[in-house]
């Protein structure tokens, strides 16, 4: 599972088997929100079984959980929108759907691994002229 944070500034794992390939690096360090911090041990991609990619993630060393930062999200120029009991996560110039966050009590989560990428439908329909003519042949008169 991995953990929509707003206050996450990348997207982190402690979780090694995650990673393909990661590059290690020597040095640096996160800070957690209770001022305690882990040692930043590599970067990479990583790919679940449902073959979502995730950029850029740090691995850190003795962090328990798996976080995508919100902010890192969007700057990848995607959109989170947050619903009551889910959110989509969308490319912002398309609005194609990329992955879908349940929240289970207060906090929102991605199941990369059993998630089926393949049932996901895109729910924005352009407005071009084909929609148009669909949608005003569908109305009742």
């Amino acid at each position: 599972m991995w953990y929509l944070d707003s206050g996450c500034s990348r997207h982190m794992t402690g979780d090694s088997t995650k990673f393909s390939k990661i590059s290690h690096k020597v040095s640096g360090h996160v800070t957690y929100g209770d001022n305690n911090r882990g040692k930043i041990l590599g970067s990479s991609k990583v790919r679940s079984l449902s073959a979502m990619e995730i950029e850029d993630v740090l691995l850190v060393d003795g962090l328990k959980h798996n976080l995508l930062s919100i902010s890192q999200l969007c700057d990848k120029n995607l959109k989170v929108t947050f619903e009551a009991n889910h959110c989509l996560i969308c490319h912002a110039s398309t609005n194609e759907l990329v992955f879908v966050g349940k929240r289970i009590q207060n906090i929102y989560m991605v199941d990369f691994e059993n998630t089926s990428f393949d049932s996901i439908a895109c729910l924005f329909a352009k407005n071009d002229e084909p929609w148009i003519w669909h949608k005003r042949l569908a109305q009742p008169k």
